[in-house]
């Protein structure tokens, strides 16, 4: 069995910004993930905390006897709505919009506008020798991510900013360092998302800007609803 060292770390948002903690597990090519502090809002940010990253994959089961082909329901006949977002980053909006859909959150349309901001952080971030952190003075809500470089894709992103839920206290929960970027990611009133990457010093690093930004204090209960929308 292939050995995995998942790892996600969060780091305070400040004007100065620290390389992301050095693993010496990374040498011998193990991936890492990190996940930065979700951004926008009005809440104050408490320090920094420590997360669990996505699921490691595991072994391929033996193949069983493939099932009988169901008849489609009137739902699967559907297309999935036009986001408008590039080939390489439909993927990362596509399960931006499936996580939304469990907490009656509309899907997210991509904004160039968005997309060209996040992608001048990510080249930002890369001409400072990869450092980590938030934009200051950002008037969007934003997510970050890094991972070894080739081992995160669009729709990893989005689960592990997602994977949070579990730690949210429906439904009166709040701003909190460990589930800010899935308050961000199921945000009601955000309508809009734009998204950049850039790879440095073995790392693919994403930035995700949305509009209207998320987690705004005193807002939570209206815009993050729990998977049933009671």
């Amino acid at each position: 069995m292939r050995a995995w060292l998942t790892l996600s770390f969060l780091v305070a948002c400040g004007p100065i910004y620290k390389d992301p903690p050095a693993n010496p597990q990374q040498q011998q090519g193990q991936p890492q993930y990190q996940s930065g502090p979700p951004g926008g809002g009005a809440d104050p940010w408490q320090g920094a905390s420590e997360s669990t990253g996505p699921t490691p994959p595991r072994e391929p089961s033996p193949p069983r006897e493939p099932a009988p082909p169901r008849a489609p329901t009137p739902a699967s006949t559907k297309p999935a709505p036009s986001t408008g977002a590039p080939s390489a980053m439909s993927a990362l909006v596509d399960a931006h919009n499936a996580h939304r859909a469990k907490h009656c959150a509309g899907p997210l349309a991509w904004s160039p506008k968005l997309a060209q901001a996040a992608q001048a952080w990510a080249d930002a971030l890369k001409a400072q020798g990869c450092k980590f952190g938030h934009k200051p003075r950002n008037p969007f809500g934003e997510n970050l991510a890094a991972g070894t470089s080739g081992t995160l894709d669009g729709q990893a992103v989005a689960d592990m900013w997602y994977d949070e839920v579990k730690l949210y206290q429906f439904p009166d929960g709040g701003f909190s360092m460990q589930t800010g970027h899935f308050t961000q990611v199921v945000w009601r009133q955000t309508t809009q998302i734009g998204c950049g990457v850039a790879t440095c010093n073995g790392m693919d690093i994403y930035v995700c800007e949305y509009d209207p930004p998320g987690n705004v204090d005193t807002m939570y209960r209206q815009n993050v609803l729990p998977t049933g929308c009671r």
